[in-house]
């Protein structure tokens, strides 16, 4: 696609007559169902991209320190011609820009150019699988050819390049990022896509790969990723990408070639790897949470030929434990002792670092995987008790003692005076942990001061939910003492928070939170809100008036102006 292609995205909007056969119950309820505004919101879908900045109007004082960038991720378009994605993680990706100088600011959004995307308007209807969302078939073919077509052995280059999730800097360039082995470079000026998607695997063993990877300070960046034919089964993979850098002959060598695996940790349920959507590491162990929500690889094949999505595949398992399993960063060893846990299901971790011997482990923990399996869009538009219960989650830490290969049974092997968190070593050798509740709060989207990243910390941002999806409400928690700071702005959805230090700081919360807000009334708008990392009270508030229907994201990251290696 062409860089001055400007993309409208043409749908058929609520239009039941025209709607594909299989969607005609979604639209309708759509058109018909009486949903509050804050669940609305989660059903819009981009017209027109805003692909020239527009200025925002100042309300407040935005510091005259902050200046860069904030990106954001999301799947945005939510229908292909009079076909519909029916989960929140299916809709085409639609990346967003609020660029900050000199106490103003600018917004942009533009669809990413994936082949995915353009595969499916060039057809005007789904026709690449989404997690969620199987391709529809072409009315063109006979009722036999699409029998015949069922048959089909799966083919791994149709795997979608809808990189909906997140960003992630790799030296100098922008890609966004999914869950699948393959990522888009993006151009951090206009959005463009550059050049062909990058496929993972053809550099590393994985088959699927996480959109949270870190960063370190010299812009290494690790990921995990799980490689489904490992020599003795499935194992999840971290990748190292350090920094590009020249050969002697002058020619370049990028992240990408100079990939790694650092380290592979076997699954144990060698038939049915689990599903993860983050990972921690502290300064000298990576830190992977192998929970009980597991992708079935036989169940995957016969759901191919059955015409069913991929999440189809995934099953929650109530009677597994849990498993923390820690790998040494130094040489890539994972440790004999695998600790255990009542199970719980989580997608985003807060924090990790080491302490007198433990390693202390933060998440936000749903009591079970109930929730990938609720959030259809036809459960927003009409949710039951079953979907509010499924998004609660609860902050938790949990603590791992090391060294405890000569530790005796049923003794809580936890010495650190600051915790009521517990482990005791079993029988079998492993270790049981018991977490404490970081705060009475119910939350998500976690973000701390990214310096501190694998470090102690006090301090985490993210939003707390009030109802079901709805997100009207940021705060900020201290994982010390539990106590909580809210904000909050009337008819208003918030995003993911994002904490920017402030240059030449040397208390934690010196910086500010930013995230953007979504109009509950009105669709052709979007706010980005600018906080005190302190106090946690309102500086600015910028409003923009944008050329089409703004929706909802997922993650992001800030690249400030001047900085060489941009983290999270």
């Amino acid at each position: 696609m062409s860089e001055e292609a400007e993309i409208v995205h043409n749908a058929n909007g609520l239009d039941i007559d025209k709607t594909y056969k299989t969607c005609k119950g979604l639209v309708e309820k759509m058109k018909t169902l009486d949903v509050e505004p804050a669940s609305r919101v989660w059903m819009r879908s981009t017209d027109k991209a805003t692909t020239t900045p527009v200025k925002g109007t100042v309300e407040g004082e935005i510091p005259s320190w902050l200046e860069g960038n904030l990106f954001r991720d999301g799947p945005g378009v939510l229908n292909i011609g009079d076909t519909w994605y029916h989960h929140v993680f299916d809709g085409m990706a639609v990346l967003h820009k609020f660029s900050i100088k000199n106490g103003e600011a600018t917004y942009m959004s533009r669809i990413l150019e994936s082949d995915s995307y353009i595969k499916n308007t060039s057809a005007n209807r789904i026709v690449i699988d989404e997690f969620g969302t199987r391709a529809y078939p072409d009315p063109c073919k006979t009722t036999l050819q699409r029998f015949m077509s069922r048959f089909t052995p799966p083919d791994p280059e149709n795997v979608t390049d809808n990189c909906a999730v997140n960003v992630c800097y790799f030296g100098d360039q922008l890609f966004a990022m999914t869950e699948t082995n393959k990522i888009r470079r993006v151009d951090p000026e206009t959005l463009h896509t550059i050049g062909d998607k990058t496929l993972l695997n053809e550099y590393v063993a994985v088959n699927m790969a996480t959109a949270h990877p870190h960063v370190d300070p010299d812009g290494t960046v690790y990921n995990m990723g799980t490689c489904f034919k490992g020599q003795h089964g499935p194992v999840y993979n971290i990748v190292q990408f350090p920094p590009g850098k020249a050969k002697p002959d002058g020619t370049d060598l990028s992240a990408f070639d100079q990939a790694t695996i650092v380290a592979s940790i076997p699954c144990h349920w060698k038939l049915r790897p689990c599903y993860y959507h983050s990972f921690s590491q502290t300064d000298n162990y990576f830190v992977f949470v192998e929970q009980p929500m597991a992708v079935k690889i036989g169940k995957l094949l016969v759901n191919h030929y059955k015409n069913k999505a991929f999440m189809k595949a995934m099953d929650w398992f109530p009677k597994e434990k849990t498993r923390f399993r820690v790998v040494r960063r130094s040489d890539g060893e994972v440790l004999q002792t695998v600790y255990v846990t009542d199970c719980f299901f989580t997608f985003h971790q807060i924090n990790a670092y080491e302490e007198d011997g433990h390693l202390i482990v933060d998440l936000c923990c749903f009591l079970d995987g109930e929730v990938v399996n609720q959030i259809w869009i036809e459960n927003i538009l009409n949710p039951k008790e079953a979907f509010n219960k499924a998004l609660q989650a609860i902050p938790r830490r949990y603590v791992l003692p090391l060294n405890v290969e000569n530790a005796e049974c049923g003794k809580n092997l936890i010495t650190l005076p600051t915790t009521k968190c517990k482990a005791t070593k079993l029988k079998s050798g492993n270790i049981f942990c018991e977490p404490e509740r970081i705060a009475d709060i119910l939350t998500e989207m976690p973000r701390i001061n990214y310096r501190l990243n694998g470090k102690r910390y006090e301090y985490f941002y993210g939003f707390i939910p009030t109802k079901g999806l709805n997100t009207g409400t940021l705060c900020k928690v201290n994982v010390n003492t539990g106590e909580t700071l809210r904000w909050s702005r009337p008819n208003m959805q918030v995003s993911e928070p994002i904490f920017v230090e402030r240059p030449g700081a040397t208390e934690e919360d010196d910086g500010v939170v930013l995230a953007s807000l979504l109009n509950e009334m009105e669709s052709k708008e979007v706010l980005m809100v600018v906080l005190d990392g302190k106090t946690f009270k309102e500086l600015a508030v910028v409003n923009f008036k944008t050329a089409g229907v703004v929706t909802k994201e997922f993650h992001g990251l800030f690249a400030r102006a001047g900085d060489a290696v941009h983290r999270y």
